[in-house]
């Protein structure tokens, strides 16, 4: 459900007359702000849940943790980012017990996780750290594009000394092997950005393309299809490629969610899961207006089936 003061619940409730055709839907959150959600929004609708294990195709299972009771959109709150907290640490149990397939998560805010003292800045770090994996992948795609993230949530200053041959390589890495597993892709094209503007002008403008260079040059060398580096600026116009590796999250980001940002999907790649999450935030702007858009989410789950069946 993500965030309880965010868009999870609204664009959860909107999409399940899209998503429970082909598998079951567990929605794990909590009932009262959905039943608030269907008073208010919905027009008393009502959703007919069933309990955990107990649907079939076409039917929405609810995993109800009654850890909220009331309902303040568009607040950053610590019992907010436990609830948060909680709903994933569920989805999680449910993942490594076998009694789910994947995992679709809805926005959370980072600063009510920070706020409630957990220590992970974002979804990818806390789905890893439970995973037991040191090596993985933020991926964010739509029909246009995939693109890869060599750092995530870090500050911009702190991204060159974070770089070094031996992380780009493993993002290509990954990102090559999980599109061949997951996208029936058999040899992947990918190409690479650099760092600095114009690449670095042959060190003009910086020399930490030398390190891309030698991360591209290791894929090479493990027979892998890998171009680059190249100036960002002037590479995501046009999409000849499978995917893109780009050294920071805004290079990447821009270009993926400008050309689609309703359909945009975050796939956390290097798990030993599947998790999928719509490529917006929690819309504490229009969050209990009734006008979120559930087109990323829907596309998150429709990723996830894909990506397991």
């Amino acid at each position: 459900m993500g965030d309880p003061a965010g868009i999870g619940g609204e664009v959860a409730l909107k999409s399940l007359g899209s998503i429970c055709k082909n598998s079951i839907p567990v929605l794990i959150g909590d009932k009262k702000p959905i039943d608030y959600l269907s008073k208010h929004l919905f027009s008393n609708r009502v959703f007919n849940f069933k309990k955990f294990k107990h649907g079939k195709p076409g039917d929405i299972e609810f995993i109800d943790l009654g850890l909220i009771d009331d309902v303040r959109f568009g607040i950053i709150d610590a019992a907010y980012g436990n609830a948060s907290y909680q709903y994933i640490v569920e989805a999680l149990k449910l993942i490594f017990s076998g009694e789910v397939s994947a995992i679709v998560t809805c926005p959370i805010n980072k600063t009510s996780i920070r706020s409630a003292n957990i220590p992970f800045t974002g979804h990818t770090e806390l789905l890893a750290h439970f995973g037991g994996v040191k090596d993985y992948i933020m991926m964010m795609a739509n029909k246009k594009m995939r693109v890869s993230l060599a750092t995530i949530h870090i500050p911009l200053k702190d991204v060159p000394g974070s770089l070094s041959a031996e992380n780009i390589f493993m993002c290509i890495s990954i990102t090559c092997r999980s599109i061949m597993n997951y996208f029936n892709i058999e040899k992947p094209r990918i190409k690479v950005c650099g760092l600095n503007p114009h690449a670095g002008e042959q060190g003009i403008m910086g020399n930490e393309e030398i390190m891309i260079s030698e991360a591209i040059s290791m894929a090479r060398d493990s027979n892998m299809d890998v171009a680059g580096p190249f100036p960002a600026d002037t590479l995501f116009h046009k999409v000849d490629c499978d995917a893109f590796i780009a050294m920071y999250h805004d290079q990447g980001l821009i270009p993926v969610k400008t050309t689609g940002f309703e359909n945009t999907v975050n796939i956390t790649l290097g798990l030993p899961f599947v998790r999928t999450s719509p490529g917006h935030g929690t819309g504490y702007d229009i969050a209990g207006k009734g006008t979120a858009n559930p087109s990323g989410l829907i596309e998150a789950y429709r990723a996830a089936e894909n990506m397991i069946f």
